[in-house]
């Protein structure tokens, strides 16, 4: 199912599916690519659609942090909202890659570490030099 609000304004949001490796859903976000990187309710329903409409079981979760900065840090409600949708999907949810990390995006993480579960917390896997996607099980 399509972003309603990405039909209506293209680019809205920045979550889509990236590729089917090894029966695991990659899925990509750059919020610096995102127009409405605040639009709290609209980026969950976005990424819940996503999410709920994957093609195998397992998936992974790739934050590219690319331009991320201060605007972006400060919509920190977005970050929360996320861990909750996360953790709803939490058994099926392999690795978070945090590509570009920056200062902006490790404060992020801060705000957000007493949130996560202790699991959620050993999925973070940091930068990597792009491996992510050879990485073996």
């Amino acid at each position: 199912m399509q972003c309603e609000i990405c039909i209506r304004e293209p680019g809205s949001h920045s979550f889509k599916k990236l590729c089917i490796l090894e029966n695991i859903t990659y899925f990509y976000t750059c919020p610096n690519d995102a127009k409405k990187y605040d639009d709290v309710s609209g980026i969950l329903l976005h990424y819940e659609n996503m999410i709920s409409s994957r093609e195998t079981d397992n998936w992974t979760y790739i934050l590219d942090c690319s331009g991320f900065g201060l605007k972006h840090m400060v919509t920190y409600q977005v970050g929360i909202a996320l861990v909750g949708l996360l953790s709803k999907y939490d058994s099926s949810l392999q690795k978070i890659y945090i590509i570009n990390p920056n200062f902006y995006i490790y404060t992020m993480v801060s705000m957000i570490w007493p949130v996560l579960t202790r699991s959620m917390r050993e999925r973070i896997v940091y930068d990597d030099k792009n491996a992510f996607l050879m990485e073996k099980k």
